[in-house]
């Protein structure tokens, strides 16, 4: 473990992050906690170095609150505050500090719990009266949003903060009664994310970049098909100039790849290059059932570039909507390039817009055969003086192909945007045969 004698961590302070639930144990809920939590701490120069996830149960979140408040500077625990017999946080965090006189009621706690159920026009229960108990020496954390206080204490060097689970909660009790107590000094931050090529390729172009030494510090991370670099200051005190020159550095290594920073999405990317000349464009999905549109549509003032689309699953709907030949459809099939080609000419004149991209395949897990197998998926783009089809066999279920497919088809429309050149560039999942 990085940290000196003391335990405090060489870059800063030193923290650890405890979810409490056996929903998460047992994969019924996702942690998104732990992450927003993470990714507040590095914003503020604090380094997470362990995240832990605990059953509901009284001797484990014991257990954990000890070892961990041994090793760091700060503890945020989430869960566990509830009103029932499974929410176990206040008397495991009243034994990991040694105290022998059982919960206390903190009065102020009990007073703002009984006036957010008056405001409601409801009475108490016997059960919430036991969230305002808290260990001798704690003290209780005022919940602006819900039911359950939260709780500070020490154990040793460590803080211990205990929020609540629901992210609401945790989140706006985070920002009033934790932030104020950590450290000023922002860390320096920034993302890159990527389309349409492998992880491991992306950081081979990166080389001695991602050295672990530098600073600012570059790593990869791949979520959803999306390959981003992450840049960070590694004490907190990186300039700004260092960052956006790496920053522009990998955005031009990355080149065409690489379509947009931090809270940047490929279809935002995509809607900032069709306003600038001016035009729209139009989706015809297949396979997809919209999912591309969905992306887009997600967009706050998509409305200015996107007029809108088609979702043309049955080939009566392609003939009658696109205009689609039957005869081509009868020659090639649904699945192939021409009837691909066709379904984003007939959409562009459809929708009257300047650009469209049509998108058809077998999605699965059935429909393939040995010459169309599941995954096979065409990608039409029309736009001013320009046409292209790619043809893509992609991994996975229906999902993934879906999605991926979805994906594909906007940095299609966006390459084809930036030129020929950049719409030429191979695709990690593109099939020539």
């Amino acid at each position: 473990m990085d940290c000196g004698s003391s335990g405090q961590a060489k870059n800063g302070l030193s923290a650890a992050i405890i979810s409490v639930g056996d929903e998460l144990m047992l994969g019924q809920t996702q942690d998104t906690n732990a992450k927003w939590l993470a990714s507040q701490f590095t914003l503020r120069g604090v380094v997470t170095r362990e995240f832990r996830t605990v059953h509901d149960d009284l001797v484990a979140i014991e257990s954990v609150l000890r070892e961990l408040s041994a090793r760091h500077d700060i503890l945020v625990m989430t869960g566990g505050l509830g009103p029932t017999e499974d929410d176990l946080t206040r008397e495991a965090l009243r034994r990991a500090m040694d105290v022998v006189e059982p919960l206390e009621v903190d009065a102020q706690a009990l007073a703002a719990l009984d006036r957010w159920f008056i405001d409601r026009g409801r009475p108490m229960s016997a059960n919430n009266a036991v969230q305002a108990l808290r260990p001798k020496g704690a003290r209780c954390l005022q919940n602006i949003v819900g039911t359950a206080p939260g709780l500070h204490a020490n154990i040793g060097r460590a803080q211990i903060w205990c929020l609540p689970g629901p992210p609401l909660e945790m989140e706006s009790m985070f920002e009033t009664e934790v932030a104020p107590h950590l450290p000023h000094a922002v860390m320096s931050t920034a993302a890159v994310h990527s389309f349409g090529y492998g992880e491991s390729f992306l950081a081979e172009i990166l080389g001695a970049r991602m050295a672990r030494q530098r600073n600012p510090l570059i790593g990869t991370t791949a979520s959803g098909s999306i390959v981003t670099a992450r840049i960070r200051g590694v004490d907190a005190q990186a300039h700004s100039a260092a960052m956006e020159s790496s920053i522009q550095e990998i955005e031009k290594l990355w080149a065409p790849y690489a379509f947009g920073r931090d809270q940047e999405t490929l279809a935002g990317a995509l809607g900032k290059l069709l306003v600038l000349r001016g035009e729209r464009v139009s989706l015809a999905e297949s396979c997809t059932g919209g999912l591309a549109a969905s992306m887009v549509t997600a967009e706050s003032g998509s409305s200015a570039w996107f007029a809108g689309g088609a979702v043309t699953y049955a080939n009566g709907a392609k003939i009658d909507l696109l205009q689609v030949p039957h005869e081509l459809l009868a020659a090639h099939g649904a699945v192939s390039a021409p009837v691909a080609r066709a379904m984003a000419r007939g959409c562009a004149a459809l929708l009257k817009t300047q650009w469209a991209a049509s998108i058809t395949g077998i999605a699965g897990p059935s429909g393939g055969t040995d010459a169309k197998p599941v995954g096979e998926v065409f990608i039409g783009i029309c736009g001013p003086r320009f046409e292209g089809v790619k043809k893509f066999r992609y991994p996975g279920d229906r999902a993934s192909i879906r999605d991926r497919a979805a994906k594909s088809a906007l940095a299609l429309l966006r390459f084809a945007l930036l030129g020929p050149e950049a719409f030429a560039s191979a695709m990690i999942w593109e099939w020539n045969k």
